[in-house]
């Protein structure tokens, strides 16, 4: 910003001088013509730095904020598959179908609320280090907010315990706006089915956060799994 108005500065400042010299009088008929052409070439100059780096900011501030609104929804997508399940490839219809048809009685224990409070967390800080990019954006802002108050997951909102109701509205109430700032278009109510990966036990919960179930446990492997570590099937 201050080199630009440095460099705007001085071509306004030229041409000013320039053109004075032609009001001046005292040249002649085609010194001042060149002269005048100069500072009208220098006055174009200054508008096109001023036009051209505005569109630079603009497209630069867009490409922000759309980076920022598909993080969101990663990570949004993830604290939703620890906490319902489903598949763990990103899928808005999916992420949507799952946040409305989560449950009253669905388990969430400490850490599946403290990935939610992280998000949470992570829009509030946005909202004031990227406030001046976020004005191209207002339901981009809007939908930070209302994430934001996922920070108040175990406090009170309103003088109220947050409450599963509030959770769900606020998850699904964003991932419209969110969705349209990365142009992924409006998210659509599926028909998921139920199966073990869609189980919402605390059990599960714990598995597909840690890596292993409530007693210590990993899942069992399966023929065909990868063996990571010193286990690596061999090419022989």
């Amino acid at each position: 910003m201050t080199t630009r108005i440095i460099i705007v500065s001085l071509f306004v400042l030229a041409a000013v001088v320039t053109l004075a010299f032609v009001y001046m009088g005292g040249f002649s008929p085609e010194t001042s013509g060149i002269l005048a052409n100069l500072g009208t070439g220098f006055f174009g100059t200054a508008t096109t730095v001023l036009v051209v780096d505005w569109l630079y900011e603009r497209r630069a501030a867009d490409d922000q904020c759309k980076s920022l609104a598909f993080s969101i929804l990663l990570e949004l997508d993830h604290a939703v598959w620890v906490w319902q399940g489903g598949s763990r490839a990103f899928n808005l219809d999916e992420l949507y179908s799952n946040i409305i048809g989560a449950e009253v009685g669905d388990p969430l224990p400490n850490y599946t609320q403290n990935l939610f409070m992280r998000l949470g967390t992570k829009c509030a800080t946005n909202l004031n280090l990227k406030a001046s990019d976020l004005k191209l954006h207002p339901p981009l802002a809007t939908s930070l907010g209302t994430l934001a108050e996922l920070e108040l997951i175990r406090d009170y909102y309103n003088g109220e315990r947050y409450t599963f109701t509030k959770l769900q509205t606020t998850l699904a109430s964003v991932l419209g706006p969110l969705a349209t700032v990365c142009g992924l278009g409006v998210p659509i109510l599926r028909n998921m089915q139920t199966g073990a990966h869609r189980t919402t036990s605390e059990e599960h919960q714990h598995f597909r956060h840690f890596g292993k179930y409530l007693d210590g446990t990993s899942s069992p492997i399966l023929p065909g799994d990868f063996h990571f570590g010193n286990n690596l099937p061999s090419e022989n």
